[in-house]
């Protein structure tokens, strides 16, 4: 008795091809765990997915191919070519995903940016500054200060500006005040580096638990490099400008230096507040914007 048969294929052959389909899936996920546990303590975690990834789809390919070419015995070309996957193929590998692969391939070898570094890029729109979770083929993703996941296509981490907070170690951040007048524009300015100087997260005068994490960072390789070879922590220190002067108020340009970017909000909010109450305490008038 002639086995039954479905849209042409025998049920036994789809049955296996079943089979052989599910088999390929868990052998897949096997190989990428398998892959990720051996190598994530001898290479980083980037190039430790990146080669778990392709070991995972190698054996997702062998296993299609088993199961269409070898259990259904199908001709594959005819197969594509009658269902138009071809041609929706030749759609897919179009310029920009050809430009997003590529630009992956690119930041495998260039490292750019890395998993857990804290970056912003720019374009429209900008990302904002936000962590890297995974780097793939196709694109960056990173999660921002709001919680949001954001998938950056890989030409665009290539094509514009990246800034790398963890590889700088620590960054500037400035702070525009409007004041009423600049009388004595020494004591303001001195008024403020005292401020600023009592604030355990602002450079150079870091509370001990923060100093110890500033100097782990500038150990890092990644740091480093970019670096002097001693790094003197008074370069680091506050900076008091006039950026612009105006009939009724006047613009001052605050600059401090912080090494958890992470939290620029909150320690400018800091800074701002006690500045406010100190400057309240010495008769110096807040301008209105």
């Amino acid at each position: 008795m002639a086995d039954p048969t479905l849209l042409g294929l025998s049920v036994t052959d789809l049955i296996g091809f079943i089979i052989v389909v599910l088999a390929t899936i868990v052998l897949a996920k096997g190989t990428n765990m398998l892959t990720r546990r051996l190598l994530d303590s001898h290479i980083s975690r980037t190039q430790s997915k990146a080669a778990a990834r392709l070991f995972q789809y190698t054996v997702l390919a062998l296993g299609l191919y088993l199961g269409f070419w070898e259990v259904l015995g199908l001709d594959m070309t005819a197969l594509l070519a009658s269902l138009g996957i071809l041609g929706i193929g030749v759609a897919l590998a179009s310029q920009q995903v050809l430009m997003n692969a590529f630009s992956g391939i690119l930041m495998s070898f260039t490292k750019p940016v890395k998993i857990d570094e804290w970056v912003e890029v720019s374009g429209v729109p900008v990302t904002g500054i936000g962590k890297v979770r995974d780097i793939n083929l196709m694109n960056t993703v990173i999660k921002d200060l709001d919680g949001r996941i954001l998938y950056v296509p890989n030409s665009v981490m290539v094509n514009n500006k990246v800034i790398n907070y963890s590889r700088a170690g620590i960054v500037a951040v400035r702070v525009p005040v409007w004041l009423r007048s600049l009388k004595d524009f020494e004591g303001i300015k001195n008024v403020v580096l005292d401020v600023a100087d009592k604030d355990p997260l602002i450079l150079p005068n870091v509370g001990e638990e923060e100093r110890k994490k500033v100097t782990k960072t500038f150990e890092l390789k990644s740091v480093s490099r970019y670096l002097e070879k001693k790094v003197d922590l008074s370069q680091f220190a506050p900076s008091v400008i006039i950026k612009d002067v105006q009939r009724e108020k006047v613009e001052v340009d605050i600059k401090i230096w912080i090494r958890d970017i992470s939290r620029k909000d909150e320690i400018v909010t800091g800074f701002l507040n006690s500045l406010q109450l100190r400057f309240a305490k010495e008769g110096i008038e807040l301008g209105d914007d």
